[in-house]
């Protein structure tokens, strides 16, 4: 795979074609620890996934923690201070920071921006622990994109694209407005580096149209065998998320 400058690469390994995409695990993945966790993500790195996806929040009282999400927590992640967050999930939440420091020369961090208040202290965290060639920062707000972009004209962005019923809602009443118009004009709109598809969107025609705009493609989250063979293999994909790293891995040796 090649990048413009700045445009993160995953490590080159002994055997894989340039042409297989690269892993990214999700959360850290979930085959061997719970997913979020200090254990998942040390478990990715020792697999050997060249990508780890954390989702940046900030605590209230500041602190930056890797969590995905808190369906069953009393408050927002916002409103929790970083010990009654622990408290509340029954384990120590990954800080943001550390996170960095361990993927730090061994893989490259996705950072999924869930608080677009502290976005610029992220990027710029991150760029003074990973440079500018270690991580790539994703999120589906385009107007936070455009702005990273502006402030950090060096950093990798990709807006992400999903394919829920709000998003394929939104975008039914774009296209009725501007019927020539594709999904992909956001992204090139906010100069977005990646194209970050979710994997019902990643159809051959749209990948072919992310490489005519010179859009580094990622496709999220896949988790079975053969959807797992099929993204690794396609020439048009350069990374792919997972929450089975370990297990995709494996399946690229199998296709290399």
């Amino acid at each position: 795979m090649t990048g413009q400058p700045g445009t993160p690469r995953p490590p080159a390994r002994a055997g894989i074609p340039a042409r297989r995409a690269a892993v990214s695990a999700h959360q850290g993945g979930s085959e061997t620890a719970p997913p979020g966790t200090y254990q998942a993500y040390a478990d990715a790195l020792a697999a050997g996934a060249e990508y780890a996806e954390l989702d940046v929040r900030r605590c209230a009282d500041g602190v930056l923690v890797a969590c995905h999400s808190a369906p069953r927590w009393l408050a927002p992640v916002h409103r929790l201070s970083y010990p009654r967050l622990c408290q509340l999930a029954g384990y120590p939440v990954p800080r943001a920071e550390r996170l960095l420091t361990l993927l730090a020369g061994r893989a490259i961090a996705q950072l999924d921006l869930k608080d677009a208040g502290s976005s610029h202290r992220v990027v710029a965290r991150a760029l003074g622990l990973l440079g500018p060639d270690g991580f790539v920062v994703t999120t589906g707000d385009a107007g936070l994109i455009a702005g990273i972009k502006r402030r950090f004209p060096g950093v990798s962005a990709g807006l992400a694209l999903g394919a829920d019923l709000p998003d394929t809602l939104r975008e039914g009443l774009h296209r009725a407005r501007r019927p020539a118009r594709s999904r992909l004009d956001r992204v090139t709109a906010c100069r977005a580096d990646w194209a970050v598809l979710h994997r019902r969107l990643a159809t051959p025609a749209r990948l072919a149209d992310c490489r005519a705009r010179g859009l580094r493609t990622m496709v999220w989250t896949v988790n079975n065998d053969q959807a797992l063979a099929r993204w690794l293999a396609d020439p048009g994909v350069d990374v792919v998320v997972t929450d089975h790293p370990g297990r995709a891995l494996s399946l690229r040796e199998r296709l290399a």
